[in-house]
């Protein structure tokens, strides 16, 4: 029996990952928000030990990590846990943005400041979430695009100064998963929608719209369930070769081979067709 903990255990991918470890017979911590996600954790998990985190202190984070998962042998830590605000770049808001590189970056780099040590003694694994977004720049997501594009540049700087101490991290690439998040951000983009002046419905409704359909689209469609991407993340924790990245999903596929393929002109073409219909 190995010895994991899940960062972001509550929500859909972090919930399917901590139900498939324990289904294997790992034993389980789970970081939590709040007392409600702690709750929700214990109702379907009695013999998994969940604690508190706040992930939008990265100061703090290291500390409560360690005393979260104690001192005992751990072979592997998934962080799940990240923030992905909607809407255009001209009036993203700054502090929200402040908010998610926390969130999504320098956690990140508390979370792996505060298990290097025991994963270091155990040979284990960090893996970690990522997203296509982090590989494709996105309109309309673009403050989470850039805190995916940075946790892509500090998760290879962190593989290779922990590969010759025996540590692997991995990162797994999703593309559109089914989860509540979607939900709440296809609400959230229908006010925002009803809530634009004329000005403003001139120079982004189109963008507005444009992810509506295209969330909504892979929402119903072929997006991935919580429980493949957990898949994932199982495989970069239990593999004995683990790979530096895994992709999560057709569209992930398909989106980030163009990324690889096509130059900036022809992206921006895609990008387009993608969001707005139209070509570039």
């Amino acid at each position: 029996m190995a010895r994991y903990c899940v960062i972001g255990g509550a929500g859909g991918v972090g919930s399917a990952l901590v139900s498939a470890l324990v289904q294997a017979g790992h034993s389980v911590a789970v970081s939590v928000l709040n007392a409600n996600e702690a709750a929700a954790v214990a109702a379907a998990h009695s013999d998994v030990a969940a604690f508190e985190l706040d992930l939008s202190n990265p100061a703090q984070v290291a500390d409560t990590l360690r005393a979260g998962v104690g001192e005992g042998p751990l072979d592997g830590v998934a962080v799940c846990a990240a923030l992905a605000p909607i809407g255009v770049l001209e009036t993203a808001d700054i502090a929200q943005a402040a908010r998610t590189l926390d969130v999504n970056v320098l956690s990140a780099l508390a979370i792996y400041q505060a298990v290097m040590p025991q994963l270091r003694a155990s040979k284990g694994r960090l893996a970690m979430v990522s997203s296509m977004a982090g590989k494709v720049a996105m309109p309309f997501v673009g403050v989470y695009s850039a805190s995916k594009f940075a946790l892509e540049g500090i998760a290879d700087v962190m593989r290779r100064e922990a590969a010759p101490q025996g540590v692997s991290v991995s990162l797994v690439e999703p593309g559109g998963i089914k989860t509540p998040m979607v939900d709440a951000q296809l609400a959230q983009v229908a006010r925002m929608i009803d809530e634009l002046d004329t000005e403003q419905d001139r120079l982004y409704g189109a963008f507005h719209r444009g992810f509506q359909a295209a969330a909504h689209a892979s929402h119903v469609g072929g997006a991935s369930t919580p429980e493949e991407v957990a898949a994932k993340l199982v495989a970069a924790l239990t593999d004995a070769s683990p790979q530096p990245r895994y992709v999560a999903g057709a569209d992930a596929e398909q989106l980030i081979g163009a990324g690889r393929a096509l130059g900036d002109a022809e992206m921006d073409a895609v990008m387009a067709q993608m969001i707005l219909g139209e070509t570039v």
